[in-house]
């Protein structure tokens, strides 16, 4: 069960104020000569959100990968941004064709609709 968390109400307003102040410009110093703490996590989102705009910018064709990208190679089908699933061999035929492949691996988060 959540709970309300301990206020230490035994200092005096005016003492409290003249450290809030003091507190305040340490503060300010230590996060200037420290590195940001969230540097992965910034990287982290950074990166989920391109995946998440390639991915809302691709037509997923699933295990039709290979198929569809040659058809769009050799002007049988029209051109757009597809991802899919290819096995290594499938890759290499289409690059050998001249086909430009990327491998994208797309994390399970990002999978399924997040709650």
């Amino acid at each position: 069960m959540p709970s309300a968390p301990r206020l230490n109400l035994s200092v005096s307003r005016s003492e409290s104020r003249s450290d809030q102040g003091e507190k305040e410009a340490a503060g300010a110093n230590a996060a200037k000569a420290a590195p940001p703490q969230d540097a992965d996590q910034a990287l982290q989102a950074r990166a989920l959100h391109f995946m998440r705009e390639i991915l809302a910018k691709t037509e997923n064709v699933g295990d039709r990968f290979a198929e569809e990208a040659r058809r769009m190679h050799y002007d049988e089908a029209p051109a757009r941004n597809i991802r899919g699933v290819a096995t290594p061999e499938d890759a290499h035929a289409l690059m050998e064709e001249g086909i430009d492949v990327m491998p994208l691996p797309v994390p399970a988060a990002l999978k399924e609709p997040l709650q």
